[in-house]
């Protein structure tokens, strides 16, 4: 499955952005407002984290700017009834952190404002979602935090491609988030992971 996507935006509309990808166009759905929200690196190159949609008449790409942005999609469609295109409209119309206070705060009109949310489907995010929801890690999608998010994780994908174990590539990733926009560019973080393997 794809999880991480970085290339060049060739194409884009309200709702997706093409990333040509060392030469492959890949067709990404995003939430409204997502395009401003992706910061081009040096190359020009924007990062996204994927959410790969597989049913048997289709394959669809779902970006997101950050991964606990990610992370809550996720959690919006394992609601019965809402699938990938309805979450995605969840996400266009609600932040991630208005979308939490509107569920803990039971708020039924809040929800029932989203295209495609009726009353009963809002009952069922507030239902399904109280209990899921309270482990996102809001300070990770502040529009500073973003560019080293996905620094990082193409540092994580780096490290482990090289052969690197989660034991120790996730205490390299924990020193080095902090760093990561400052450093600027996978090298040097691939570099600074180095000196602390030694």
């Amino acid at each position: 499955m794809i999880a991480f996507l970085r290339g060049e935006v060739v194409d884009q509309a309200i709702d997706r952005v093409v990333l040509d990808v060392r030469g492959v166009g890949y067709e990404v759905f995003v939430p409204v407002g997502t395009q401003g929200k992706l910061k081009p690196n040096e190359a020009g190159e924007v990062g996204v984290f994927v959410y790969t949609s597989v049913r048997e008449d289709a394959i669809q790409l779902f970006g997101f700017h950050a991964r606990d942005v990610k992370r809550v999609f996720e959690k919006i469609i394992t609601v019965s009834g809402i699938g990938p295109k309805l979450g995605l409209s969840v996400m266009s119309s609600l932040e991630p952190a208005e979308l939490v206070r509107a569920i803990e705060s039971n708020d039924v009109a809040a929800l029932t404002k989203i295209s495609g949310v009726g009353k009963k489907t809002a009952q069922r995010l507030i239902l399904e979602l109280k209990s899921k929801i309270d482990d996102v890690a809001f300070d990770s999608l502040s529009p500073t935090a973003t560019v080293g998010g996905a620094l990082i994780e193409d540092l994580r994908s780096a490290l482990g491609n090289l052969g690197y174990d989660d034991k120790m590539i996730e205490p390299i990733v924990a020193e080095l988030g902090p760093k990561a926009e400052e450093l600027g560019s996978l090298d040097d973080l691939l570099r600074e992971a180095f000196k602390l393997m030694r």
